[in-house]
């Protein structure tokens, strides 16, 4: 299994014994990777890279962490933004994606990434002090949400950022495998993070930062008063 969340590609179940490994009764089957990393890097696919960055105003010296890294199709232009002192990582369970991201990112001449090769319920952080962990589409496939989310923020700062971008399922006909933003916010609250700002960057897609109310919060900042 895998939880690559920057893929369009076609996902079957597979049942526990099927020769497939897993600690799960049922799971989602993985492509090998360089299918993956085709469909990802799909020139047609819509991904909004530069605009996304632009909204998160990721700064120099941040650390992200993207989560379920892919191709690195976020990886390496995340890197770029938060350069030369920023770190980012990119996390996956699967070795041979994060060996192509490496090599990428070499080859983009980006040397302030590393990889991670996260656990199906643990990203498996080096550092606490994380400022954004990043979820492009991709926390609909990981299978116990809720154990995932709380194991990423004890990796944050305080004031730290969950970003997930996904689907509501009525926004796709694959519906079962998509996330309504309401059971994304009862999982967040469940941990303290609440919807801190909201993009409207995509169509068919939600765009939420979460934040818990300390420091720097956008939750803590004060909203002008209207004008009657």
């Amino acid at each position: 299994m895998t939880y690559l969340g920057k893929l369009g590609v076609l996902c079957v179940l597979v049942p526990l014994g099927s020769g497939f490994s897993s600690a799960f009764g049922w799971q989602l089957a993985q492509t090998p990777a360089e299918k993956y990393i085709a469909a990802m890097d799909n020139p047609h696919r819509v991904l909004k890279v530069d605009e996304v960055i632009a909204k998160l105003e990721l700064k120099p010296g941040e650390i992200v962490a993207d989560i379920g890294s892919g191709s690195g199709a976020f990886s390496i232009p995340m890197a770029k933004a938060i350069a030369p002192n920023g770190i980012l990582y990119a996390v996956d369970i699967d070795q041979a994606m994060l060996d192509h991201v490496a090599a990428r990112a070499k080859e983009a001449g980006v040397s302030n990434l590393r990889t991670v090769l996260g656990e199906y319920d643990d990203p498996k952080l080096p550092v606490k002090n994380v400022d954004v962990a990043f979820f492009h589409r991709v926390l609909h496939m990981i299978e116990h949400r809720q154990i995932y989310l709380n194991a990423t923020a004890k990796y944050l700062k305080p004031d730290g950022r969950v970003v997930v971008i996904d689907k509501n399922r009525e926004q796709s006909p694959n519906s079962w495998m998509w996330l309504n933003q309401p059971d994304v916010d009862t999982w967040m609250a469940a941990i303290g993070f609440y919807p801190a700002q909201q993009f409207p960057v995509f169509d068919d897609k939600y765009f939420v930062a979460y934040q818990r109310p300390y420091g720097n919060s956008v939750l803590l900042k004060k909203h002008p008063t209207k004008q009657n």
